[in-house]
């Protein structure tokens, strides 16, 4: 009889919620399965027995990683101890590359199967860990149908099931009852504030964005709402909010936060993306450690940053990197969206572009398609 045991990670809110899709799809068509690992609230609701929370992995860049760093060799200890002693049908990786890279070869020397589901953006970072996935990944699935072809260049056969946002993202509700149900004026466009879902990144976003509400001109004409992340806690948000009192907080419908809003603010990550999906014209922030910064200037081989602007292939939507991460120049780009409706009419028609590249629904499904047939499972 086969192992029916799946060893599944994610680290991060996007890969729990992808990772929660795909293992939904898994059970449907092989119910049999068992499924352990390291995710959060929605993989724990479809059955996944969590070793670890995503809320105790989320660490952003080299400097964040290294003061973690008796943390996550815990953590390998944890997976390894556990795939020597049960033998997993296979390990399915969600995403989260530096860590699940460096799982994959612990694996591989268990002789057990390697799956990566949103495989690495090695389009982004270079081509040093091509050989990487070549030697420790026996299943590739991507989600963008350039990978795939990317991939085919350097002779490995990656498999395209399509992006799962076009699952993920539902607007079921209409904007006079989403903003009745989170007390916003109706007669103020909002501004949404995305800090990012891990505690570095609010730490480094959230207090130069509310300075830049606080400082933009007219800024009382305009609601400002943070869109809260499931992996953040309320008060540190309320935290660096105390002294901004205007800026509200909407929890757990970031989705619709993003179809009414007029324009957003975003950290850099899969949120640009659901932005981008949605229409919504943006500003992408990405400030981390100096030390991170500095040596990811050295590994990361594109142009842009936000994944609307990559997917587009081209500079839609402005980045603010690092040092200009500022209120003057978050109000600068603001200001431009606000004050010239023929530059916010084009960006918006460019985003409205993303939802065709993406592809249709059903990624989870066709990537569990691929995968039990991968494993010859019947």
């Amino acid at each position: 009889m086969k192992n029916n045991k799946i060893l599944i990670i994610a680290g991060e809110p996007s890969g729990d919620r992808h990772a929660a899709d795909l293992v939904h799809e898994l059970k449907k068509q092989a119910p049999e399965l068992n499924f352990f690992g390291i995710g959060g609230d929605a993989m724990a609701g479809r059955g996944v027995l969590l070793f670890f929370h995503i809320r105790q992995m989320a660490f952003l860049g080299f400097a964040e990683i290294i003061r973690h760093l008796p943390f996550i060799q815990s953590v390998f200890k944890r997976l390894r101890e556990w795939c020597e002693t049960e033998k997993p049908a296979a390990v399915i990786l969600v995403d989260y590359p530096g860590f699940n890279l460096r799982l994959a070869r612990m694996v591989k020397k268990n002789n057990i199967p390697v799956i990566y589901y949103i495989c690495p953006q090695l389009w982004a970072w270079g081509k040093n860990r091509i050989e990487k996935i070549r030697r420790l990944v026996d299943l590739p699935l991507v989600i963008f149908k350039f990978e795939e072809e990317f991939y085919a260049r350097h002779g490995i056969t990656a498999k395209f099931v399509g992006h799962p946002l076009a699952d993920e993202i539902r607007i079921e509700t209409s904007e006079n009852s989403f903003r009745t149900r989170h007390h916003l004026d109706p007669a103020k466009p909002i501004i949404a504030l995305l800090p990012g879902s891990r505690m570095h990144e609010v730490q480094q976003l959230l207090p130069v964005m509310a300075r830049a509400a606080k400082n933009f001109e007219s800024s009382r004409k305009y609601e400002w709402v943070v869109g809260k992340s499931v992996t953040l806690p309320l008060d540190l948000l309320q935290y660096y909010l105390q002294e901004y009192p205007f800026i509200k907080i909407v929890d757990h419908d970031t989705h619709h936060l993003l179809k009414y809003t007029r324009v957003a603010l975003v950290a850099s990550g899969t949120a640009t993306l659901e932005t981008g999906y949605l229409g919504t014209p943006m500003i992408v922030l990405y400030k981390v450690a100096s030390l991170t910064y500095w040596i990811g200037r050295f590994l990361v081989t594109i142009k842009n940053i936000a994944l609307a602007n990559i997917v587009l292939q081209k500079t839609v939507v402005p980045e603010l990197i690092q040092y200009k991460v500022t209120p003057e120049r978050i109000s600068e780009e603001l200001k431009k969206y606000l004050d010239d409706p023929e530059y916010y009419r084009q960006v918006a028609a460019e985003l409205q572009k993303i939802p065709a590249i993406l592809g249709p629904a059903g990624a989870a499904e066709r990537a569990a398609g691929e995968i039990l047939q991968f494993l010859d499972w019947e």
